[in-house]
């Protein structure tokens, strides 16, 4: 009896108000903790699969348009082989057809590597179409003083209405070159707010948890 009753001390008694400490490491230890990739989306509020479809729109124009400059006979006008030595026609195309590929392809599959692709080659057709707007305008002031080579040319009618088309399609290529530079800069404004989200991370300091008081019940 007297053994069964110091076992049943032995279960019932409690330990004594103490402390009771945990393994721990370092206090402050910094823990990073990296935003979710919901960043993305800001690229998709700019619309940009709609934005490179324009752009590829604008890229077949424009190498459509090109082509009728080469085919029209080099008599009907002297100074619009500029923008045939510029190459304007055929690297200004690329770029801005690789650009709305890659804008329509970053909607479609919305990865960190397409956005920033699409940010990037977007930022070179701007800078293209900047370059396009620069050469373009420079033909139209040349081609403005072709008018009096005309007058040597047999016949006089012909001349003119060919200038008159060269001039026409030079004033549609520098338009879409205007529209192109806004189309990209805008799909690069949105590509850079996603892409600078995406390197903001946030670091926490987790302290590291100190002894904790275990009071009897």
């Amino acid at each position: 009896m007297e053994s069964q009753a110091t076992t049943k001390g032995t279960f019932s008694s409690f330990p004594q108000m103490g402390t009771i400490s945990f393994p721990q490491g370092p206090i402050g230890t910094p823990v990073p903790f990296y935003k979710s990739k919901a960043y993305l989306q800001n690229f998709l509020k700019g619309e940009p699969k709609v934005l490179g479809t324009v752009q590829i729109m604008i890229a077949l124009m424009n190498f459509a348009l090109g082509m009728i400059i080469i085919l029209v006979p080099s008599r009907s006008y002297i100074y619009t082989n500029f923008i045939l030595s510029t190459g304007y026609i055929f690297w200004g195309t690329a770029f801005f057809l690789v650009s709305g590929s890659l804008a329509i392809a970053a909607e479609n599959k919305t990865t960190n590597t397409l956005v920033q692709s699409s940010l990037a080659m977007n930022t070179v057709s701007a800078v293209a179409a900047g370059l396009g707007i620069i050469i373009l305008s420079i033909n139209l002031a040349m081609n403005d003083s072709s008018y009096y080579s005309c007058i040597f040319e047999s016949p006089h009618e012909t001349c003119v209405c060919g200038l008159a088309v060269l001039l026409g399609i030079g004033v549609i290529l520098l338009i879409l070159a205007i529209f192109e530079l806004a189309f990209s800069l805008e799909v690069s404004s949105f590509g850079c707010k996603a892409t600078c989200c995406s390197q903001s991370g946030v670091t926490i300091f987790m302290p590291s948890p100190s002894q904790v008081p275990v009071t009897e019940a």
